[in-house]
């Protein structure tokens, strides 16, 4: 039986997390797969698809930056998280068919389960691939949720949604629930990991009943995680959603 075909696909790709957790699932359960990066380029992302189509020995990938929407029109989506979210961050190949899946958001709703009930204001930071796959899937499935947006982009007028280019210091003053979306903070480059989503100018403001969710991972403790232990705020970061994300990425896989 030859070796089957996993990975993970995006560009630029560093170390991510994902690679050692399936090879180390790989070995654990005796399973005959590889796990590559697939670092593609927008450029040759059609010549990717057809890959994994009609390669015999293609059975799934990850996805990271900047493909977990465009890859959407090349898949059938599954689960609720994909089609509420609106974005996927796994493809997999059943009998010559790929399917899209978001686990990305299912680690996330895990991480802050309690916090999302605690919280009738919600305020998310960053409406990237990740951001706006959570905020899709909280407004369908929170209603009643009343959301701040910190984006440049433009949004249509809606009902308990107030887009807002920069953060202030009196939005922050209200009990929320922060989730910080963006890169800042990461190990992705070298200019984001001395930078935080919220400047420690600002953190100050935060309400101290507030929860703070950052779901960079990489590293550990980042600058917005040192701000909120300084200002003594309660906070998570995404270590907890990577981990979760990928076993779950990994079951919908093999199944185990």
């Amino acid at each position: 039986m030859q070796k089957k075909i996993c990975g993970i696909v995006g560009y630029p790709l560093k170390k991510p997390r994902s690679v050692p957790i399936w090879k180390n699932f790989f070995k654990k359960n005796n399973i005959n797969a590889s796990m590559k990066k697939f670092e593609v380029s927008n450029n040759k992302i059609n010549s990717f698809v057809k890959f994994m189509k009609y390669d015999q020995n293609f059975l799934a990938t990850a996805i990271t930056m900047p493909y977990k929407i465009s890859l959407i029109k090349n898949v059938k989506l599954v689960d609720e998280y994909a089609k509420y979210a609106k974005s996927i961050n796994l493809i997999v190949k059943i009998k010559k068919k790929l399917y899209g899946y978001n686990t990305d958001v299912f680690g996330a709703m895990l991480s802050i389960k309690n916090e999302i009930k605690l919280n009738k204001l919600v305020l998310i930071i960053g409406i990237g691939g990740t951001g706006k796959a959570i905020f899709n899937y909280l407004k369908k499935k929170y209603a009643n949720k009343k959301f701040v947006l910190i984006s440049k982009k433009k949004f249509k007028k809606e009902k308990n949604i107030e887009v807002l280019k920069n953060l202030d210091k009196n939005i922050l003053k209200n009990k929320m629930l922060i989730i910080n979306c963006t890169p800042l903070g990461s190990s992705l480059k070298k200019t984001f990991v001395k930078k935080s989503p919220i400047p420690n100018n600002l953190v100050k403001y935060i309400n101290k009943k507030s929860f703070i969710f950052d779901i960079v991972y990489s590293p550990r403790i980042t600058m917005l995680n040192k701000y909120c232990k300084s200002h003594k705020l309660n906070y998570r970061n995404g270590l907890l959603m990577n981990t979760m994300q990928a076993k779950k990425a990994l079951k919908i896989v093999f199944n185990k």
